[in-house]
């Protein structure tokens, strides 16, 4: 499958990464900041990542009055970038070895529900900028996952690209998109009876 790919488009959080013990930490302390003590988990961040930010603070922050929810959204990513650039998350097994062999290959890409500055910041903490061609973001231009999908496609004028994410959410926006989908099992994500699966990110080398 990967074979007649021109290239690959990954999912960010659940596929290449885990950086919800840092997220979460950005998260609490901006709750608390704004007068709140509520405490999340990782595995909150982890079940409504792969999420647009604005629904996850519609839908899981519905406690924050409305008057404060934009102190809050911006108090969280002046904290999230801190923190991850301070801390970062851990790679998923075999990643910057299989991104290397990938990219001798095949263009590859991100594109992320994330706010801007996430996707720099994981590329950065890891040095893997050199891997991805090109990225794109929610927090960037407001997009849906599968309209920022399409984007990529156009503005590097690909012509067989897949993606590879871990949750519903990624599936739906590449079936919207039209581009084929490599579900990623090791992730926070489940999909019943996807068409193609790795259980390892390795995996992608031999499909």
């Amino acid at each position: 499958m990967i074979e007649e790919r021109d290239s690959i488009i990954f999912d960010l959080d659940g596929t290449l990464w885990d950086a919800s013990e840092t997220v979460v930490r950005a998260f609490n302390d901006s709750i608390v900041e704004i007068g709140f003590d509520i405490n999340l988990s990782s595995l909150d961040i982890r079940n409504f990542s792969g999420m647009k930010m604005d629904d996850i603070f519609s839908q899981h922050f519905d406690f924050v009055p409305k008057e404060k929810l934009q102190d809050f959204e911006n108090i969280y990513s002046t904290k999230e970038k801190m923190y991850l650039n301070e801390s970062g998350g851990k790679l998923f097994p075999n990643i910057r070895e299989t991104l290397e062999k990938l990219n001798k290959t095949h263009r590859l890409f991100i594109v992320s529900n994330c706010l801007s500055g996430y996707i720099e910041s994981f590329l950065d903490f890891y040095e893997l900028n050199s891997y991805f061609d090109d990225f794109e973001c929610f927090g960037n231009d407001g997009l849906s996952k599968d309209e920022n999908i399409r984007l990529i496609i156009r503005r590097n004028s690909l012509l067989n690209p897949v993606y590879v994410g871990d949750t519903i959410w990624d599936k739906e926006s590449s079936e919207k998109a039209g581009v084929d989908f490599i579900y990623a099992a090791y992730g926070f994500g489940n999909i019943e009876d996807p068409k193609c699966r790795i259980e390892n990110f390795e995996d992608l080398l031999l499909i």
